[in-house]
């Protein structure tokens, strides 16, 4: 159909204006038609879902052996932006002989309007007439929709002669992608949109956010412990996301997006339970941290919530809570902890894989490991212009009482350097080294082409808990290269170590 606008004139009322019928006509025209072209634009075409009966169609068979078809109440739209109201259902008798056999039918709706509540003046009859048009629909069944503007399908059928003659039943529709012969197909029938309750901006950010959030836990989870459903949950989470911020949602829709966040909740905690039995000999243990048992129980107020809510403003904040309390407590779990300037100085454990330090994430992207030959020639390890080199395996404590075991290379004077690998050159980047701090209280120069020499204090003397985790940080855009090498100095005399370094960047 060819888009056209009308020129829109609205009446204008002054004293001495002289109206008649066709002027009061004029003026509901101009509101139909204005009426027509919001439905064309902000509804389309097609039965209206959801509302009334939604103009359903159902067979059923009379006692007299007739076949007759049921429509249900509702409204419509047609091409022309027209309003289609079957007020009461309608029952249309369903005669095959009038085909010729096999065919395929069209039950269709069409708007119709006639004259209604006549006004009879016996005294002068030149002032009578009808005071309304009754707007309503026309029902037929049909072998060809000729005037597709107009005619909308409610359902269609494909008749064929059953194999003792004739055609006795048309069935309800029992498969919605095959519905077979003789039965009601619904795959064709078009729909209009239905306005909906709207998201308000405060809503939608927080939406947004909390999505976000979702989806970055349980990446940097996955990492951590490789479980499909944090994967899964990641990705509906992306996905959501992406539908919040392009398709736009409305109020109601927003339950179906945080409901499948629910089951994903529910398979990470089972999924972490079967993780740490099946996977004994690691010696993770999950399931005992206090984070754990939070978290279950925020999943299963969130089912409950879910089970039970009633479309409320409400309701949606305290799912949302449940879910956020799940994924915090689910951070708490399986990523490490934000950590300080200090305290990244007394990690005694293995180095996470995921380090929150400050308000930064952290991912490890390479391990100097000193006491591997194929670890000290792949980065290129060497000490310069020193003396008295030496490599020894040491078990020294942390400050929390951990012993732990490492290969730590010793000089005097000179320099250590190696080459970074697996690094993205302009990444904030995050170099830690552990060190044995038995003869504390010094500094070294930390260098890299093209970029300021950093200051790496080794604070304090230590002779009973000798292991520190020093550590530079190089900002965003720092690094040129990504092959670059790092030299720690340490000047003509001092005395320098090193066991194993770590590299992490902002990925």
């Amino acid at each position: 159909m060819e888009e056209k606008l009308e020129v829109f004139k609205r009446a204008n009322f002054f004293p001495g204006l002289q109206v008649g019928p066709a002027y009061w006509n004029e003026v509901e025209d101009y509101h139909f038609t204005k009426e027509l072209l919001y439905n064309k634009l902000f509804h389309g075409f097609g039965v209206v879902s959801g509302f009334l009966d939604s103009l359903q169609v159902q067979s059923e068979k009379t006692k007299g052996g007739l076949i007759t078809l049921l429509i249900a109440r509702g409204v419509a739209l047609d091409g022309f932006g027209r309003p289609l109201f079957l007020y009461e259902p309608q029952v249309m008798v369903l005669d095959p002989k009038k085909f010729k056999l096999p065919a395929t039918v069209y039950v269709i709706v069409k708007y119709e309007e006639r004259l209604d509540d006549y006004y009879q003046n016996k005294d002068n009859p030149d002032l009578q007439g009808y005071q309304k048009r009754f707007e309503t629909v026309k029902l037929d069944i049909v072998t060809e929709i000729r005037e597709p503007d107009m005619e909308i399908e409610l359902a269609r059928i494909q008749l064929v002669e059953e194999s003792g003659g004739g055609i006795q039943e048309i069935f309800n529709n029992d498969n919605f992608t095959d519905p077979g012969v003789n039965a009601l197909d619904y795959r064709f029938v078009p729909y209009a949109s239905r306005m909906k309750k709207g998201v308000s901006t405060y809503l939608l950010k927080f939406l947004v956010e909390l999505l976000d959030y979702t989806l970055t836990v349980a990446a940097s989870s996955y990492e951590v412990l490789p479980l499909t459903s944090l994967r899964n949950l990641q990705n509906s989470a992306m996905t959501a996301k992406m539908i919040v911020q392009c398709a736009g949602i409305a109020f109601e829709d927003v339950i179906y997006l945080v409901t499948p966040l629910f089951d994903f909740d529910n398979q990470i905690l089972f999924e972490i339970s079967e993780y740490e039995r099946e996977h004994e000999d690691k010696g993770r243990i999950y399931t005992s941290k206090n984070a754990y048992e939070i978290a279950r129980t925020a999943m299963y107020e969130l089912g409950d919530r879910i089970k039970s809510y009633d479309n409320s403003y409400e309701g949606i904040d305290l799912i949302l809570k449940s879910h956020r309390a799940v994924i915090e407590n689910l951070k708490q779990i399986l990523i490490a902890n934000e950590i300080s300037d200090d305290d990244i100085k007394y990690i005694s454990y293995s180095m996470p894989h995921i380090l929150l330090f400050g308000e930064d994430r952290y991912t490890l992207v390479d391990t100097v490991n000193l006491g591997s030959r194929e670890s000290v020639e792949s980065h290129q390890f060497e000490l310069l212009d020193c003396i008295h080199p030496s490599t020894s395996t040491e078990a020294f404590y942390y400050p929390d009482g951990i012993l732990v075991r490492d290969t730590v290379k010793r000089w005097v004077g000179g320099s250590m350097q190696f080459h970074l690998r697996n690094i993205i050159k302009g990444r904030k980047t995050l170099i830690i080294r552990r060190t044995d701090i038995f003869q504390g209280n010094y500094s070294i120069e930390v260098s890299m082409e093209g970029t300021e020499t950093k200051i790496m204090d080794v604070d304090g003397i230590d002779t009973r808990q000798r292991w520190r985790n020093l550590f530079v940080i190089y900002e965003e855009g720092e690094i040129k290269d990504n092959t670059s090498i790092v030299k720690f100095s340490i000047g003509e005399k001092g005395r320098d170590n090193s066991g194993s370094i770590w590299i992490y960047q902002m990925l």
